[in-house]
């Protein structure tokens, strides 16, 4: 909350800056206040809709009738956060190049993205336990509100700022994982899937990994987690782990 909060704030400056400028401005400078006044609503609402459109065209969605077992699963975890509606969940090959898996809105279900490498050539869970958890942060995202439409213009500007939108991006991945952890804490495993991949995961020691959480330092590391948008494996797996601590975000 307190990266969120200052996230709008700097967001605010900006609008206000803006419609300062278009009070006062002239010529180019009101032309460019415009834009950004009319830009942020409306590049979110663009971006968003684009990446559903995407999904929706070139993803296979599971369903009842395709992907049974996953689709009960993600039934079962929605309903049990609360979500007003069960999102679309859509599986996308990683083999294929495809993007990370995610949890993000548009309109008013929102969506989900998972990794195809969970599933077995004849559709059947490789893993139900990983998929559950994998599903749970990415439900988890759309619960604590990080994929409303609000929230991403309020913090819009924000995130261009190099440590405050990385910083806030963090903070949500621990906030999902926290979601996961809670409503399917036998699936934690799926944790080192970033870290060894689809065939390697299972050989993956978690405790070596949150180990070097503390001890993997250095003028770079820093550097490397300050300006990540997305908290460094070692350091998730050690949140995880350690349950009587939030996550670091910077140390």
């Amino acid at each position: 909350m307190p990266l969120t909060v200052a996230a709008a704030l700097v967001t605010c400056c900006v609008i206000g800056a803006a419609v300062h400028t278009v009070w006062t401005g002239e010529g180019p400078a009101l032309w460019a206040a415009g834009l950004v006044l009319a830009g942020i609503p409306g590049g979110c609402w663009a971006a968003g809709g684009l990446r559903h459109a995407r999904r929706r065209a070139q993803s296979v969605r599971i369903s009842p009738t395709q992907f049974p077992d996953a689709d009960h699963a993600i039934r079962r975890l929605s309903v049990g956060m609360g979500l007003a509606a069960i999102p679309d969940v859509y599986v996308y090959p990683a083999a294929s190049g495809g993007p990370r898996p995610w949890g993000v809105g548009h309109g008013r279900r929102g969506y989900v993205v998972v990794p195809g490498d969970l599933f077995d050539s004849d559709g059947r869970l490789r893993d139900p336990d990983a998929l559950r958890f994998v599903a749970a942060h990415q439900l988890g995202h759309i619960a604590a509100g990080h994929a409303s439409f609000g929230l991403r213009a309020a913090t819009a500007a924000a995130r261009l700022v190099p440590v405050l939108g990385a910083a806030l991006s963090r903070a949500m991945e621990y906030t999902a994982d926290n979601h996961a952890h809670a409503y399917c804490p036998e699936g934690v495993h799926a944790v080192r899937l970033p870290a060894g991949g689809a065939r390697l995961y299972a050989q993956v020691n978690m405790s070596e990994m949150a180990e070097r959480a503390r001890t993997d330092r250095g003028p770079f590391v820093f550097l490397y987690n300050l300006l990540s948008s997305r908290p460094a494996n070692t350091k998730r797996m050690a949140a995880l782990r350690d349950r009587s601590r939030p996550g670091r975000l910077f140390f």
